[in-house]
C-alpha cells in the first residue's frame, strides 16, 4: 500500500527518483495567491523567500500607485493583478525538489477573462504563462534574477546593435517596441540580449518612465525602483507538463513536490507591519491610527524599509533584509510556535486515503 507524508494536512505520496541526483536540489518556495486556486504551483509563479519578498512588499505601494494605473503600464498590470487584489489571499510556502538545469522564466498570471501579456481571451480563473518568445522548456523549471530583471542592465554592443537594427525604426514610438521586441524577442536572445535588455530599450520613448535620481521620479516609483535593490533574490516558475509523477521517468521531469504550507494573507501582512513599525516608531506616530491607504502611512512604511534617501535616489539603507525575512519565515511555523494559524490546502489530499495510507510527521 503507497505511503504519504502529511504535513500541515497536505499529503505527498513518497515516490522513486525522478530527477537526476546530480541536479536535484530542495528548495522552499512562496507565492501569494487566491485560497480558491490551491496551493500546488502548476503553471505558477513562485520565488525564493527574498524573491517572493520583492512581490510581497510591493503590495504596500498598491493605494499610491492605483493612482496612477491610467498612466503607468506596471501600475495598471499590479491594481488589475487578481493575485494582489482578490478578498480571499492566502501565501503558501511550498517545498519542492527540483532539477536544476534552468530553462527560461515563464510569466504565469491568472486569468480574469483576458490575458494581460497578449489581450487574448482565456479561461477565468486558470493561470496563463508566457516566455515571451525566449524559447523555454516546459518540462524544466524557469528561474529568474529579480536583480536582473528589474535594475538597469549593462547591455552589450553586440547586443545594443541587434535591437537597432531590429526594432530602431520604431524605438520612437513606444508600443510599437514593445511589440517589434516582443514578437523578435527570440532571434535577439541569439545575439546575447537578455530579457532586461529588451524591457529597457523601450523605455526612453515611455513618456511616463522615469528614472530614480533624475528629477522626475516620484517618491512612490523610487520605492518601487528600488525594492529589487533591498531584496534580491528569484522568482521562479513551475509548467505542468515539468511536474513528476509517480511514473514519470528520470530526466522527463523537472520539479516534484514535497509538502505545503499556507496561511492566510491578512495575518502575515500584519506580523510584517509590525516588524516595520516597530523599528520607525515615531514616524508611524505622527501619522496618528494605522491607516495603510494613507500617504503618511505609506511613506514611513518604505523610509523604514528602505531608508530615507530611497525617496529620491538609489541609495538603500533601513531595516536589516534578516528582520523580514525571519518576520516572513517564521510565519509558517504555525499558530503555536507563534507563527499564523495554518490553511488547510486539500487541492492535493486523495480522497481515496484511508488511516494505514498516511504517515503523520
Amino acid at each position: 500500500m503507497a505511503k504519504f507524508w502529511i504535513l500541515f494536512g497536505a499529503a505527498v505520496p513518497l515516490a522513486s527518483a525522478q530527477i537526476n541526483p546530480r541536479f536535484a536540489r530542495n528548495v522552499s518556495l512562496y507565492h501569494l495567491h487566491p485560497k480558491k486556486t490551491g496551493a500546488i504551483p502548476l503553471n505558477m509563479d513562485t520565488g525564493d523567500v527574498r524573491g517572493d519578498l520583492y512581490f510581497y512588499l510591493d503590495q504596500f505601494l498598491l493605494p499610491v500607485e492605483c493612482n496612477h494605473s491610467h498612466q503607468d503600464p506596471m501600475a495598471k498590470f499590479d491594481c488589475d493583478n487578481p493575485e494582489r487584489v482578490d478578498p480571499d489571499l492566502v501565501v503558501s510556502k511550498v517545498d519542492l525538489e527540483i532539477d536544476t538545469r534552468w530553462t527560461t522564466y515563464s510569466g504565469c498570471n491568472l486569468c480574469n477573462g483576458t490575458d494581460p501579456f497578449s489581450g487574448e481571451p482565456c479561461e477565468e480563473g486558470s493561470y496563463k504563462c508566457d516566455c515571451f518568445g525566449m524559447g523555454c522548456n516546459k518540462h524544466h523549471v524557469g528561474r529568474e534574477s529579480i536583480r536582473d530583471k528589474f535594475l538597469p542592465p549593462h547591455t552589450t554592443e553586440k547586443c545594443n546593435a541587434a535591437m537597432n537594427a531590429t526594432c530602431g525604426s520604431v524605438s520612437t514610438d513606444f508600443d510599437k517596441c514593445i511589440y517589434c521586441l516582443k514578437t523578435k524577442g527570440f532571434p535577439l536572445m541569439k545575439e546575447g540580449c537578455h530579457g532586461r535588455d529588451l524591457m529597457y530599450y523601450c523605455s526612453a520613448s515611455n513618456p511616463e518612465y522615469h528614472i530614480c535620481g533624475q528629477g522626475e521620479a516620484a517618491d512612490w516609483e523610487c520605492w518601487r525602483a528600488n525594492l529589487p535593490r533591498k531584496t534580491s533574490g528569484y522568482w521562479y516558475s513551475t509548467l505542468a507538463e515539468g511536474r513528476c509523477h509517480e511514473g514519470s521517468k528520470e530526466g522527463s521531469c523537472g520539479w516534484k513536490l514535497q509538502s505545503t504550507t499556507s496561511v492566510m494573507n491578512t495575518c502575515l501582512e500584519n506580523r510584517l507591519i509590525r516588524t516595520v513599525e516597530s523599528s520607525h516608531k515615531g514616524c508611524f506616530d505622527e501619522c496618528g491610527p494605522r491607516n495603510t491607504t494613507s500617504a503618511c502611512w505609506i511613506g514611513c512604511f518604505f523610509d523604514a524599509v528602505l531608508g530615507e534617501q530611497a525617496r529620491n535616489s538609489t541609495v538603500v539603507t533601513g531595516l536589516p533584509l534578516e528582520a523580514l525575512i525571519e518576520t516572513f519565515e517564521s510565519s509558517f511555523v504555525g499558530k503555536h510556535k507563534g507563527g499564523c494559524p495554518i490553511v488547510p490546502d486539500r487541492s492535493i489530499l486523495d480522497d481515496s486515503l484511508d488511516d494505514d495510507d498516511v504517515v503523520v510527521v
